[in-house]
């Protein structure tokens, strides 16, 4: 699959410029001091069948907002069929990614972590600048003595950008299945040379990523977790949560940031749109708010459009394939999977859909909401992340 570009670093902050193909700089604000970490382009060789959707694409956002009036309402009735079939498509794109390791070993350093992010975010999701003892899963995870590999997924972050119309689902699964291989192969894991486990992790539409990935190739991993995911689809209101984004073309809402984005990539129109879906008061502080705020990321209207298609776009969740240790994790009060509490509806179907796995651990954190990692008890969480690898991957 090529070799890996990468740029050598000692968990120094501040950036570091790869000599890539088209002259971008892979960054990263800050990398746990404990760490060392290298940065990579990753040439990814996939295949993936994906829906071809039909309707018109916006030109701005009037065009926009009448599109998503008709398409989450009773009038929906009236669109028609937005998909035109599937076609399967093997494509090679460029993947920034790091990679951290423990700068002294414990022996759990060849465990690693593949890590996928959510919507509205980049790999930075895992790795916070912003009081990173407090909201730094990365560097709680090297604390204790696991290695982790992160990912800006495609159209994200300095990962390739493609069409938002056409970026989906299927697309990132089939990317992180060969993404695993990748790893696996230890090419991309330097100092710690093949890992000796690999854990998926993701987290929101990175766990529906992860957990269609496993459902369909549940080879692919030794251990599975996902936070900020549920699978019972009653709770997952996803025409209210469109409304809730109050979604904006991304390139015309900030065009320094989004300008090289086709329409086809939205965001949500201001904070006080991210704090309803993804925070619950009083758990987290504004200035934290604030800077999930300044560090979000555009997503693919398609991306939204097929996010509980299942694997292989065949609307099947089941991943009774998989028999190792399993956890979900998500806040009591995720407003997006539970529309707001979790209780009663989270356990199943997931353990029936994990019912083979060994074992299968659903978890609510308390005092959060979606994004968990930026509540003021997000090393809890954590914790209970790296207890379950410390019981059940020996």
């Amino acid at each position: 699959m090529g070799a890996a570009i990468a740029c050598g670093l000692e968990s120094v902050p501040g950036s570091c410029v790869c000599p890539t193909a088209n002259a971008s700089a892979l960054t990263q604000a800050y990398y746990p001091p404990q760490a060392v970490c290298t940065e990579f382009y990753v040439p990814v060789t996939f295949e993936s069948e994906n829906v071809v959707f039909n309707f018109p694409k916006w030109e701005d956002d009037f065009d926009l907002v009448d599109f998503l009036a008709v398409a989450t309402t009773r009038a929906t009735a009236n669109l028609g069929s937005i998909a035109a079939g599937t076609k399967k498509e093997t494509v090679t794109r460029q993947i920034a990614a790091s990679f951290c390791t423990p700068k002294s070993p414990n022996g759990k350093e060849k465990t690693v972590i593949l890590a996928t992010h959510g919507i509205g975010q980049a790999r930075s999701h895992w790795n916070s600048p912003y009081k990173p003892a407090e909201y730094n899963f990365v560097q709680h995870a090297i604390a204790q003595g696991y290695s982790v590999f992160f990912y800006d997924r495609l159209g994200t972050g300095d990962s390739e950008n493609v069409s938002g119309y056409e970026n989906q689902l299927s697309t990132q699964v089939g990317l992180l299945k060969e993404l695993t291989t990748l790893v696996k192969s230890g090419d991309f894991t330097p100092g710690v040379g093949k890992p000796g486990k690999l854990v998926v992790m993701g987290f929101s539409f990175g766990s529906y990523v992860t957990h269609a990935a496993i459902g369909s190739s549940p080879e692919i991993a030794d251990a599975v977790i996902l936070t900020a995911i549920g699978l019972n689809t009653t709770g997952v209101n996803a025409n209210g949560l469109v409304r809730s984004f109050v979604p904006r073309v991304a390139a015309q809402q900030n065009p320094l940031h989004f300008g090289d984005l086709d329409n086809g990539y939205v965001t949500w129109v201001d904070k006080f749109a991210q704090i309803n879906t993804y925070f619950k008061s009083p758990f987290y502080d504004e200035p934290t708010a604030d800077f999930a705020e300044s560090q979000k990321q555009a997503f693919a209207i398609a991306e939204f459009l097929t996010i509980l298609n299942g694997k292989d776009n065949k609307g099947d969740l089941d991943a009774s394939g998989f028999t190792g240790p399993v956890l979900t994790i998500t806040g009591i009060q995720d407003y997006i999977v539970c529309d707001g509490f979790c209780p009663g509806i989270y356990d199943e179907p997931a353990s029936t859909f994990y019912r083979n796995a060994k074992p299968f651990v659903p978890y609510l954190h308390p005092n959060a909401s979606h994004n968990f990692n930026f509540h003021k008890n997000a090393t809890g969480a954590y914790t209970v992340i790296t207890d379950f690898l410390n019981t059940n991957l020996k």
